[in-house]
């Protein structure tokens, strides 16, 4: 068995947990100092888990993971800031962490799997998207045009990784909060919108980390477990 999960990691997950789900309870009351980091601390506490080596990932996934993190973090700080003048700077941001959640999740892919059925209807889902956007976004089209295809290509992959549950709703969760972005923000702006982004995305990350960091991981201590009874 590679890495460790403790009871004090879980607690720091736990931590993550609570703060992101603390933003969000937090927003009728914003604006107020320093949301922007009460809205990254969830996402940089995972990174932090990850680089303390929390999950065993290897060396090049550890890496993909934090970047992914990184990215997020950025992106959650644009969007606090502003979300309609800093829109390119989180699309910038979160593009990364795509890239870098596709890199992860393709060596992870089960081809063989009945969810390789869903990857239409995603990308239908998205063509639809696309093809209204193409009359409101403007000259966001095609860096969404750009983002919105990564955007994809990662949830298909997470949609795809083999005996994980927790990556593969994560995934697919991330590409709703952002759907309902382009929504919100070319097609129909809906009420409470923040809140119910915001609530999807946080649980998208958590549920990505704790898949990644220690749903693998805990399921090897089972299978360990029961090789010595």
């Amino acid at each position: 068995m590679t890495g460790y999960i403790t009871n004090h990691s879980r607690m720091v997950f736990g931590l993550a947990l609570i703060l992101g789900y603390t933003y969000i309870l937090s927003l009728p009351f914003k604006p107020y100092e320093f949301s922007y980091l009460l809205k990254a601390m969830p996402v940089l506490i995972l990174a932090l888990l990850a680089f303390s080596g929390v999950g065993g990932l290897g060396k090049k996934e550890k890496v993909l993971f934090m970047l992914a993190m990184s990215g997020s973090a950025a992106g959650d700080i644009f969007l606090d800031f502003d979300r309609t003048l800093y829109l390119k700077h989180a699309l910038a941001s979160f593009l990364i962490t795509q890239v870098a959640y596709f890199m992860l999740f393709v060596p992870k892919r089960d081809m063989t799997s009945w969810r390789r059925w869903l990857t239409y209807p995603l990308a239908a889902m998205a063509g639809v998207l696309l093809y209204f956007f193409s009359h409101t976004a403007g000259p966001l089209f095609v860096p969404v045009i750009v983002y919105v295809m990564v955007l994809v290509a990662m949830a298909v992959a997470a949609l795809l990784v083999a005996n994980n549950p927790w990556v593969n709703v994560g995934g697919v969760l991330f590409l709703v909060a952002d759907a309902l972005i382009g929504i919100n923000r070319f097609i129909m702006p809906f009420e409470y919108s923040t809140n119910v982004i915001v609530t999807i995305y946080i649980t998208s990350q958590l549920c990505i980390g704790w898949g990644l960091l220690f749903y693998k991981q805990s399921a090897e201590d089972v299978s360990e477990s029961r090789m010595l009874t």
